[in-house]
């Protein structure tokens, strides 16, 4: 009788499951994808929500039903409409799941109006022509990546994967602090490298967290206090107290109107801001808290094109410093922006997860109508794999940059969009670009790189996480420096 009730019970469940999503019924995808969200789940636990979604594409087509109210896209058309700034889809709940100290970044902010008002407190801040001009900040980033380098002994193994995120914590922390309150986590053995640690392995436990937050805030404080090895689960309280500790100490410095900082603009622009904004001091630490979480950078360039990068900056004029300036490695070494221009297609550093709801009154995409309030996100990973843009779209072609003709090229540009679409995209963009090139730019110089056999492809599987970060959590590598005749 039991196991009658039983399947009965499960009966009942499908049923009910498919009358609920039955609005979605004349969306292609997968029929359990419309009865059950834990059809989707079961990819969010094994971390491939990513690759899985992009097969889906590949065999149901553009528009795909992933789960019984939620739409993924996969047409450049699709995601224009979706992000574009006119068109105001709002966020969905899930960007509930990022606020900080109980308060909403810009990140984590669903309204429009809301949205672009506090935009406008930092995006003139990291405008490229903020960031790429004040001379202050790539001498910093300049410095940082000769810090790098110091750390790096030829023919030993060095995991570059932690070295570039403790790289990418002192940049951003100088610029939203302040000089006087950055870290120094790439020379130095400190709490800030034990919690970046930390918070990559939270990763993992993301799925979870975002299905059952309570449980999991009241279970990671149980577990922590009973087994130090489950420390990581506080990471990111431990990363929030920290952060509150030194907006305090950078607050009450006497140089700190002076600071040229984040957090100094955000305070001296808040009252300037329309329509006026209901903030107060957690907001302006939440949004401070943020930057500092999102700014993790992935560094990484095949050794196929190295030989020419190298070419191509040694060609470059060298300052007094020894070094080389910004502006002429962005502008006169095209192979290095074709490799990274690669690396962004192939391997974004985010999950993708942008979610939107379909307005009052539902929209057509791609001929298909979708009914007001369903999730809509669009694949990147589809996206950037699109072989009639991309042909073929698994291989690590930098040359699909430098070649072909220049309809074709602005076509593959307009959807390579690893920092997002429309009016949010990623503010972080050009801090990322010169971050990445000036570091790059002193590496590969200097050293060659082989990989080791503790990085495999295994190990260096982009998993689909908030932050895209590798199974094994590290890249570690060999750097052997290069002979006289190659730095020709």
């Amino acid at each position: 009788m039991w196991y009658f009730y039983n399947y009965s019970s499960q009966i009942a469940i499908l049923a009910m499951g498919m009358v609920i999503s039955w609005h979605l019924r004349h969306v292609p995808g997968p029929l359990l994808s419309k009865i059950t969200k834990m059809h989707l789940a079961m990819y969010d636990f094994s971390y491939s929500r990513n690759d899985q979604i992009l097969e889906w594409h590949h065999q149901y087509g553009p528009i795909i039903c992933i789960a019984p109210n939620e739409v993924s896209v996969a047409t450049l058309e699709a995601t224009k409409e979706i992000y574009s700034a006119t068109q105001r889809w709002p966020k969905s709940n899930y960007f509930d799941n990022f606020k900080g100290y109980n308060r909403r970044s810009i990140f984590a902010t669903k309204s429009h109006e809301e949205h672009r008002a506090k935009r406008k407190l930092t995006s003139k801040f990291y405008q490229a022509s903020n960031i790429y001009t004040v001379p202050a900040i790539e001498q910093h980033i300049q410095e940082r990546s000769q810090t790098v380098l110091r750390q790096i002994r030829p023919g030993t193994q060095v995991d570059i994967y932690s070295l570039t995120d403790c790289y990418a914590l002192d940049i951003i922390t100088f610029l939203v602090l302040g000089p006087h309150h950055c870290t120094q986590s790439v020379e130095n053995v400190c709490l800030e490298r034990q919690i970046l640690m930390d918070l990559k392995h939270l990763q993992f436990v993301g799925p979870l967290r975002l299905r059952c937050p309570i449980f999991c805030d009241y279970a990671s404080k149980l577990l922590d206090t009973l087994s130090p090895g489950l420390a990581y689960l506080q990471a990111e309280d431990r990363l929030a107290s920290w952060c509150q500790q030194r907006i305090s100490a950078a607050m009450k410095d006497p140089d700190f109107d002076n600071s040229r900082s984040l957090l100094q603009h955000i305070l001296a622009n808040l009252q300037n801001v329309r329509p006026k904004l209901s903030t107060d001091h957690l907001y302006v630490e939440a949004e401070i808290l943020d930057n500092i979480n999102a700014a993790e950078a992935t560094v990484a360039v095949t050794a196929t094109y190295l030989q020419k990068i190298r070419k191509e900056l040694n060609a470059l004029a060298v300052q007094e410093n020894g070094l080389i300036s910004f502006a002429d490695v962005n502008s006169q070494v095209p192979s290095l922006e074709a490799c990274l221009r690669e690396v962004y297609r192939l391997h974004p550093a985010s999950s993708g997860r942008s979610e939107r709801l379909v307005p009052k009154g539902g929209r057509t995409l791609s001929n298909i109508y979708l009914p007001e309030g369903t999730i809509v996100t669009n694949s990147v990973a589809a996206l950037h794999r699109d072989e009639n843009i991309f042909p073929n779209p698994d291989h690590f072609l930098p040359e699909r940059w430098l070649e072909g003709d220049e309809e074709m090229l602005n076509r593959r540009l307009n959807q390579l969009i690893p920092f997002g679409y429309g009016g949010r995209v990623c503010l972080g963009k050009a801090l990322a670009t010169i971050e990445i090139k000036l570091l790059i730019a002193g590496l590969y110089r200097k050293y060659k790189t082989v990989m080791t056999e503790s990085s495999t492809h295994a190990s260096m599987r982009q998993c689909s996480t908030h932050d895209a970060v590798p199974w094994g959590l590290q890249c570690v590598i060999e750097c052997q420096l290069v002979d006289d005749d190659q730095q020709e």
